[in-house]
Order: structure tokens, then C-alpha cells, then sequence
């Protein structure tokens, strides 16, 4: 059963210069030997308007709803799939790490993600005042969806090159498209939901630097050695899932800085919920998504997430103009 292990203060880490023939260096590591230590819970209103009430650390651990699973080197985040009649929004989990980042390579292992009808699962990154710091969606989607969206949104004044990615195709390449709520995405081949699980999840690697935001997927059979002995090199990944290149029409320093990294479980909203009627499954199901949600606890026994490990690394050697910036909030 999960069992939540306390929160407590950190401190800055330094991130000095490492002279090395790596590309990249290990600057933080965060897994169930320390993830409650790095990472706050969010109890506000969302601000997608989900169907859904977020929990704070404490009342997360009495009802079990995160913690890590005994005998299983993960971080669980759930949501409540014991009410049968939740009136008001479903009870579930957001968290975001205290620490902030500009740059760096981000290589999350997920072994399980949420996914359904009525759901809106996401592992994100963003900064304060949004969207003028910027946000990048890694992996997100909602209801039946099978297939994975990376999405970006910025202020006015950033649009993007897709050229290099495997993406399916790029709805747009302005990042501030809709006032910032569309942004710019790309349809990629990497599965989401029931189809990310049946494959025992994988590792999401997304490269951020002050030219271009890229991402990799590598499905649990086909994990990189470099990235299982810890030493990840990018340039012989082959090409991303998606690649999104500034140019000379997005100045991305300008555009993205100090993001915290978060993962949770929302529920309709502005989204899961906008899109219902779209979906041939799930809009048979009930006449709206928040009746569905409401109405249907035990469907919702699979929405959540076991997370192996989310490591950060830093640009190794002296000079590196990318090196990542990383700020230590106190709770």
C-alpha cells in the first residue's frame, strides 16, 4: 500500500562545470528514495477548470492516494476511485518539484501512466506567470486518446520549425496561438493511456537548450544503454519524437525559463471535458463528462502513475552555454 514519505526543506545545489567527455552529467535525481522530499503538492482551484479537487500532502497520505507501493521501486500519485457518487469533482493529486530549471536534459522513466474516458493526465513543465516563462506538455492527452501530443506555450512572439522531428503533423507553429491555450503542437507516434501501459510504459527524454526543445520516447524493451548506465548522449538517439526549433522566430531564452516539472491527474475540464462529445467511446458512456466522473468510481482504478525515476542532467565541460540553471525554492 502506499505509504507517503514526509516533506521536508532542500537547499540549493550547486551545479558547477564538470571537465568530462560526457555530454551530459547527473545534477539531480529524484525517485521513491526521495521524490516527497523534492516535490510540493498543489491543493488550489484548478486552473483548467477540471472536474476535479486536488488534495493536499496530508490528506494524499490518508487516503493513500500517494506514496510508493511496497516491494516496488516507484513513486505512486493516484486519484479516488472508492466513491461511487463524487459530487463536486474527483479527488486526485498534483505535484510539482521545488526546484526550478532553465535547460538540461530531463529523462523520466514511467511505468504506468493515468489514462480513460473522463481523464486528463500530464507530465509538464512550466513557469510563474503564465505563459510568459513558458510551458512544455511531454506527455498529455485525454479520454481514449492512443497517441501522445507535445505541446508548447509561450507569449506572443515565438513560432516554431518543426523540421527534424517524426512527428505526425504541427497543428500550428505559434506557441501563443488561442491567447497561449492551444500553443503550438505536434502529433507524435508515441502511445499514450491503455497503449503506453500494455507496453510496460518506457523513458521520455526531452532536451531543452537555448536552440530547441526535442523529445524522445523509448518503450521499456528498447531503453538506450547509455541511458541505463547513466550516461545519456542525445546524438546517437536517432530522430526525436518531436522537435521544435527556434530560428530566428522564437528566441526560446526569452521565452522559456524556470520551469518546476509536475505530473497530475485532472478530470474533464477545459479539455477531457470541452472534447467529450467528440469521442465515440467515451460519449456513450454518459451524456456529459463530469456525469461519467462523478458516477463512476471503480472505472477509475487505473488512473495513476508509477514513476521509476526522474533524473536532470546538466552539459558537461567548462563553457557550456547551456548548462542548466536550477532554483531551490523553500516550502
Amino acid at each position: 500500500m502506499p505509504s507517503l514519505r514526509n516533506i521536508i526543506t532542500i537547499t540549493t545545489l550547486s551545479l558547477s562545470t564538470l571537465g568530462s567527455a560526457q555530454q551530459y552529467v547527473l545534477s539531480d535525481q529524484y525517485d521513491k528514495s526521495n521524490f516527497f522530499s523534492h516535490f510540493d503538492f498543489f491543493d488550489g482551484d484548478d486552473p483548467t477548470h477540471g472536474f476535479v479537487n486536488y488534495l493536499s500532502k496530508v490528506e494524499s497520505n490518508n487516503k493513500l492516494m500517494a506514496g510508493s507501493i511496497k516491494d516496488k521501486e516507484c513513486v505512486y500519485l493516484g486519484v479516488d476511485h472508492m466513491t461511487p457518487n463524487a459530487q463536486g469533482g474527483r479527488e486526485s493529486t498534483r505535484v510539482s518539484s521545488k526546484a526550478r530549471y532553465t535547460y538540461g536534459l530531463f529523462v523520466t522513466d514511467i511505468e504506468h501512466m493515468p489514462g480513460g474516458c473522463g481523464v486528463w493526465p500530464a507530465y509538464w513543465m512550466f513557469g510563474d506567470g503564465w505563459p510568459n516563462k513558458g510551458e512544455i506538455d511531454i506527455l498529455e492527452g485525454v479520454n481514449s486518446q492512443a497517441t501522445n501530443a507535445i505541446t508548447l506555450h509561450t507569449a506572443p512572439g515565438c513560432v516554431m520549425s518543426a523540421a527534424g522531428g517524426d512527428g505526425t503533423h504541427m497543428t500550428t507553429g505559434d506557441c501563443n496561438a488561442g491567447e497561449a491555450k492551444d500553443g503550438c503542437s505536434q502529433g507524435t507516434k508515441i502511445p499514450f493511456g491503455k497503449a503506453f501501459n500494455e507496453m510496460g510504459g518506457g523513458v521520455l527524454a526531452t532536451e531543452w537548450t537555448s536552440a530547441t526543445i526535442q523529445v524522445w520516447f523509448f518503450p521499456r524493451s528498447a531503453i538506450p544503454e547509455d541511458i541505463t548506465s547513466g550516461n545519456p548522449d542525445p546524438t546517437t538517439w536517432g530522430t526525436p519524437s518531436a522537435k521544435f526549433s527556434g530560428d530566428e522566430n522564437c528566441d526560446i531564452p526569452q521565452h522559456f525559463s524556470e520551469h518546476q516539472i509536475v505530473f497530475n491527474t485532472d478530470f474533464c475540464g477545459d479539455w477531457a471535458g470541452a472534447v467529450w462529445g467528440q469521442d465515440e467511446e467515451c460519449r456513450a458512456l454518459a451524456p456529459t463528462c463530469e456525469e461519467y466522473v462523478a458516477n463512476n468510481g471503480d472505472a477509475f482504478r487505473g488512473a495513476y502513475w508509477t514513476i521509476n525515476s526522474v533524473k536532470v542532467y546538466n552539459q558537461a565541460g567548462p563553457g557550456k552555454r547551456d548548462n542548466a540553471k536550477r532554483t531551490t525554492f523553500s516550502a
